[in-house]
């Protein structure tokens, strides 16, 4: 290899680890790894690999380049060709160097596809955890096994990272949801109300085509619109009737206070307008800043139809729930004044399905 390929080839791996490493979303990741081995390999399939080190199953855990029915779609068991792949850390292993082993034969009937394949470790301190494979029908040389040993360690740091950065965020997605039933146990009418809530503002997205990333914020922000109740007296969440002006003034400041708390949030602060506007009105009537028509966030607008027809088909201790129709044709009335009337049609229309669907 020449010293304009190799530093095409040092050049292409570099690219590809800030490519790996510009995201910490573990599905972009692994499309990342799977796209870049492709296109510096040179290889039409690219398949990775993950160690179950207690069962001694490997279970394909993505795949580019294999038509249907070429690879299992059960983990590959006590596979013990693959089992000597992972031991031989900070190396690359081809299948054919496996033809000596008793099971290799058993290996490529199982799956003959990964017959003309290339393994490398992906190895994190010294422990091996999976393996990332490319199709090798041009024999690589030295230099290409060395580039592909190494876009396997690169891969194998940025898919731990991103699981690491998975498990941290689901953790602070649990602690939301604890947070708002811990809040919603103080006030015996809503249980079950943030859940729900969430529920129905992802149905509006997806009927809406939000991104992943946005509906994530929008779940995050529907579980806990109501969290600064948390800063209101037991004796107005509990009132079994109408409040008064002054509790009612009270209540109103739940927005504000859930804005303040989660503001102190470096990770909440994108979810922060969601909360503090969503009891705003279409027509400037609402609270707490009397902002008009699309002044109003999308994620407040959405939440406002959620919360309202959530309350509307519960009951409440100064009326019984309302069904589902009678519910939708009330969020109607108050299309253009109090919610996006666009949104409304697409609500009613998104719940009537579902309705419909169940029976």
């Amino acid at each position: 290899m020449n010293n304009n390929i190799v530093i095409d080839s040092i050049r292409s791996l570099h690219d590809l680890t800030k490519a790996i490493n510009s995201t910490l979303d573990i599905k972009e990741v692994i499309e990342v790894i799977m796209e870049k081995a492709s296109e510096l390999m040179k290889a039409d399939r690219v398949i990775i690999l993950i160690l179950d080190s207690a069962k001694k199953d490997l279970s394909i855990y993505n795949s580019l380049g294999f038509e249907d029915g070429q690879l299992p779609t059960e983990q590959l068991r006590n596979v013990m060709a693959f089992d000597r792949c992972i031991v031989h850390k900070g190396t690359v292993i081809k299948m054919k160097e496996l033809l000596s082993e008793d099971d290799y034969n058993e290996l490529l009937a199982a799956v003959p596809s990964l017959s003309d394949m290339v393994f490398a470790p992906l190895e994190i301190r010294g422990e091996a955890y999976g393996l990332l494979g490319v199709s090798n029908k041009k024999n690589f040389s030295k230099m290409e096994l060395e580039i592909f040993c190494a876009l396997a360690s690169q891969s194998a740091v940025a898919i731990e990272n991103a699981n690491l950065y998975k498990k941290l965020k689901d953790t602070f997605v649990h602690t939301a949801h604890a947070l708002a039933e811990a809040i919603n146990s103080r006030d015996p009418y809503t249980g079950g109300h943030t859940k729900r809530v969430a529920e129905y503002s992802l149905e509006l997205a997806s009927a809406l085509g939000l991104t992943e990333k946005e509906k994530e914020k929008l779940r995050l922000a529907a579980v806990l619109h109501d969290v600064g109740k948390i800063g209101i007296d037991d004796a107005i969440l509990r009132k079994g009737g109408s409040l008064s002006h002054g509790e009612e003034e009270s209540m109103r400041t739940h927005p504000e206070i859930g804005a303040k708390i989660l503001g102190f949030v470096e990770e909440m602060r994108d979810v922060v307008p969601a909360i503090l506007y969503h009891h705003e009105k279409l027509d400037g009537t609402g609270y707490p800043a009397g902002l008009k028509g699309y002044a109003i966030p999308l994620h407040a607008r959405i939440i406002a139809i959620a919360d309202a027809f959530d309350a509307l088909t519960t009951n409440r201790p100064y009326r019984d729930a309302l069904d589902k129709k009678t519910a939708l044709a009330e969020l109607k009335t108050k299309a253009g004044t109090h919610f996006d009337p666009s949104l409304v049609d697409i609500f009613c229309k998104t719940i009537l399905e579902k309705t419909a669907t169940k029976e």
